[in-house]
């Protein structure tokens, strides 16, 4: 019974061998070997540079987010209002103020839908539209008609 125990053994560290040998011959040479390892060293390599672009890109596009704007204000605020209470700590009050923040966020009356290109190109500041306006008329890029076309829809804005 012992040599039929070794002889199934053996044959099953055959079948790993083979096995370890079939999946991870990634050059296909018949052996695993430091060629290998250096072609899964690239393969993780990309791997994980395109998890971590997609992930850039979908914090990017999460931080133009009202939503997110107004619970990193919320724990911002309540983070500091709870330094100096020992019990809350800046933790949880960064915890809660961004509940705050969501909150608010989701009770606004205004538009409840996510902001359009139009509704981000209306200017913040007039002023100093009119400035930048003014200063490439100066250098002659916009002329005198134009600048007052514009001029007209940018006070038409306020």
């Amino acid at each position: 019974m012992l040599d039929g125990l070794k002889k199934v053994a053996g044959q099953a560290k055959e079948a790993v061998s083979s096995m370890v040998v079939h999946i991870g011959d990634l050059n296909g040479d018949g052996k695993v070997d430091q060629e290998d390892a250096k072609i899964a060293a690239e393969w993780a390599k990309k791997t994980v540079n395109a998890a971590g672009n997609e992930a850039l890109k979908l914090g990017k596009h999460a931080m133009e987010s009202d939503m997110v704007k107004d619970a990193a204000a919320g724990a911002a605020v309540g983070a500091v209002v709870a330094i100096p209470v020992p019990v809350i700590g800046p933790l949880a009050g960064a915890a809660v103020g961004a509940g705050v923040g969501v909150y608010k966020n989701l009770t606004k009356k205004e538009s409840t839908g996510p902001r359009t290109n139009e509704q981000s190109r209306v200017p913040k500041d007039v002023y100093a539209e009119l400035l930048k306006l003014d200063e490439l008329k100066q250098k002659g890029i916009v002329t005198d008609a134009e600048f007052e076309s514009q001029k007209e829809k940018l006070l038409g804005a306020t």
